[in-house]
């Protein structure tokens, strides 16, 4: 009988015990870490160490399957770089890496005059990843890339004319390497560093004094990406009507990723939001905003996994634009549900933008 009794009572312990260690704040940070953001940005540091492997084998045996193998590692490195690019702080905004990688939005048009300029002059400087890394931002990313891969006489990088097309691009896959390595180190474990930073605050850190200013960096990658995703990559191009569309406003439209890219911002959002077990932080009241938000993810995931045509040539077909609609409904779903549920349900200021350049 006495064992019986002293079997509940241990029992009983260590559930109180496994009650009691309830998810904390700096267990969320921690999880969003190590679970989504170094296993996300050594994902894109892999792929883009494919990118110039398959770049430079471009140049030195230039073929038609060795031009399809460095757009198929392109397109891996927008699908990896898509999941991870609403991190924007810590190593990723060093060396204001962010823009390097991704100059975008471009209004303007500045990208294309700037790399159209360097391939017409021929600027062997530009062959050089440092030197080009010392240029505009506008020449030495993914857009830029896509332009030598895609864009007007792309085609000539099967052959000896396009040499020094392909020498650029070289220098551009190695110029994007550079800083995805230099990302993956800035993360690393260690106790000097931007992570030891965040996971250990202090009161003399300006950026994080507690914890909460951590959760409140985190949960800000929801509300801003959503925010970008609406307002920078589908608003612009979508119109009110077919016939105002603007498929060249797209990200990636000249090589047919825009839905690679976007699958990529969801998918990546949606892997911080499971990681970090961030609805567990929320009181009963708001479970409900987490239903919502795995549903309005996974509606948004099987939109983009069956649409029947490129986002470019859907926003202009009456039938098949409605599902890029769904994916601005999405976007503008889900980023008031952290703004107006989420981020208010953990004690969370939502007075930044990342539009505002806070």
């Amino acid at each position: 009988m006495t064992f019986a009794r002293s079997c509940l009572a241990a029992a009983l312990l260590a559930f109180t015990t496994s009650a009691a260690a309830a998810i904390t704040p700096a267990d969320v940070v921690r999880q969003a870490v190590d679970g989504y953001i170094r296993p996300g940005y050594q994902r894109f540091d892999k792929a883009a160490e494919g990118m110039a492997e398959a770049q430079k084998a471009l140049c030195a045996s230039p073929s038609e399957a060795n031009l399809a193998a460095a757009r198929r590692s392109f397109a891996d490195v927008v699908m990896t770089f898509s999941q991870v690019e609403f991190v924007r702080f810590g190593p990723a905004m060093a060396d204001n890496r962010v823009d390097r990688i991704l100059f975008w939005p471009d209004p303007r048009g500045i990208a294309l005059r700037q790399v159209q300029g360097l391939l017409a002059g021929k600027d062997e400087t530009a062959t050089d990843p440092v030197a080009l890394h010392g240029k505009s931002v506008a020449v030495q990313g993914l857009t830029a890339l896509e332009f030598v891969l895609y864009g007007t006489d792309a085609q000539s990088l099967a052959g000896a004319e396009g040499d020094y097309r392909c020498r650029y691009g070289a220098a551009i896959a190695a110029n994007v390497l550079g800083m995805a390595d230099a990302i993956v180190k800035g993360w690393q474990e260690g106790k000097i560093g931007f992570a030891e930073d965040m996971l250990t605050p202090k009161p003399t850190n300006p950026a994080y004094r507690s914890i909460t200013d951590s959760l409140q960096q985190i949960t800000g990658v929801f509300i801003q990406g959503f925010e970008l995703m609406r307002d920078l990559r589908l608003r612009p191009a979508f119109g009110r009507l077919p016939g105002d569309a603007k498929p060249k406003a797209l990200l990636f439209w000249r090589s047919g990723l825009t839905a690679t890219s976007l699958s990529g911002n969801f998918s990546g959002l949606s892997e911080l939001f499971e990681s970090s077990d961030l609805d567990e932080l929320l009181p009963p009241a708001a479970a409900a905003s987490a239903v919502s938000v795995r549903s309005t993810l996974n509606d948004a995931a099987a939109t983009l996994a069956t649409m029947k045509m490129p986002i470019d040539k859907a926003l202009v077909d009456p039938v098949e634009r409605t599902e890029v609609g769904r994916l601005l409904v999405a976007t503008q779903t889900l980023q008031p549900i952290f703004v107006n549920e989420i981020a208010p349900a953990l004690g969370l200021s939502t007075g930044f933008s990342s539009l505002d350049g806070d």
